[in-house]
């Protein structure tokens, strides 16, 4: 059994910046999440999504030298990426599509890939659908979250962002944690205030859900009260993929059996070290994140 699977496509991006090369680079919020549970001592895991003939040689060598134990392949025409332009800011903007990755099937996944305590279901462009992500709950025993990027391409080929979440509603056996920033909580629930947001999450999607509000912290609902879990203070240089490092602590607090706030706060710490790099070469010191940890978790407010 796996400590943890990530599912979801890796992204070849192109970064507008004054240090980038303007060649394509690894990224994504998969690779995000696998790269810092391997950083933060999870071992034991595997990530699994689509990419294309390309880029598959360059993909494995670099996943090497990430750390990432163990990669499945599935084979897609076409490899996910995009071109991004930093503009002076600690956000990207999305300029353009560079690639646009399959859509996973049931049948792509091997069962052996089920057998996990805890599945992080991250995609690109919308490659991860509904009726996999209801197939992965009941097929799994495994803890499931879902970080949903409202990111899909239009008819003209240019991307758009998804106005609904395109995810059947839950049974008992469906979603354990959904993981949206506060846009993405607003475009789902169609809810300004991110309270009334996280119960509408939580009633019909998941068991509990964590919004992410950047600077301001996560709010936590786990059907029963708030948790406002604030961020550490730091001076953010690249806050691209910060949700996604964000569940790699996180998961490793479920690993742990820590409670939930406890989760969240290394969740946001982990966050916190990652906006301070840029890319994805950079290190994670497991005490100083915990350090970090203390800190949130300390700070952290029940309601």
């Amino acid at each position: 059994m796996y400590d943890l699977v990530v599912i979801g496509s890796p992204s070849y991006d192109r970064f507008v910046r004054p240090s980038s090369n303007n060649g394509r680079q690894l990224s994504g919020p998969a690779i995000f999440s696998a790269r810092c549970a391997v950083q933060l001592g999870i071992e034991n895991m595997a990530i699994v999504g689509p990419i294309s003939s390309q880029y598959l040689d360059q993909y494995a060598i670099y996943l090497d030298k990430l750390g990432i134990p163990e990669y499945y392949p599935i084979n897609s025409l076409d490899t996910g990426g995009f071109e991004l332009n930093y503009n002076g800011g600690i956000e990207p903007d999305y300029i353009s599509v560079l690639g646009v990755p399959k859509t996973i099937g049931i049948r792509d996944i091997p069962d052996e890939f089920l057998s996990s305590q805890i599945i992080i279901l991250s995609p690109l462009l919308q490659e991860i659908s509904a009726e996999l992500i209801e197939w992965i709950c009941n097929s799994s025993d495994a803890t499931i979250l879902l970080d949903p990027q409202l990111r899909d391409i239009n008819s003209e080929g240019k991307l758009a962002v998804v106005s609904e979440l395109q995810v059947i509603e839950k049974t008992r056996s469906f979603l354990d944690f959904i993981k949206p920033n506060e846009r993405e909580a607003l475009l789902i629930t169609g809810e300004e205030d991110m309270f009334l947001a996280a119960e509408l999450l939580v009633e019909s999607l998941a068991e509990s859900c964590i919004i992410t509000l950047g600077e301001k912290g996560s709010l936590i609902y786990d059907g029963n009260m708030f948790t406002i879990v604030p961020a550490f203070p730091t001076q953010a240089k690249d806050a691209f993929c910060a949700g996604a490092s964000f569940l790699a602590g996180f998961a490793l607090g479920l690993l742990e059996e820590r409670s939930i706030v406890n989760c969240a706060a290394l969740g946001a710490a982990v966050a916190s070290e990652k906006v301070e790099r840029t890319g994805l070469d950079f290190n994670l010191i497991r005490s100083d994140v915990e350090r970090r940890a203390a800190q949130i978790a300390h700070d952290s407010e029940t309601r």
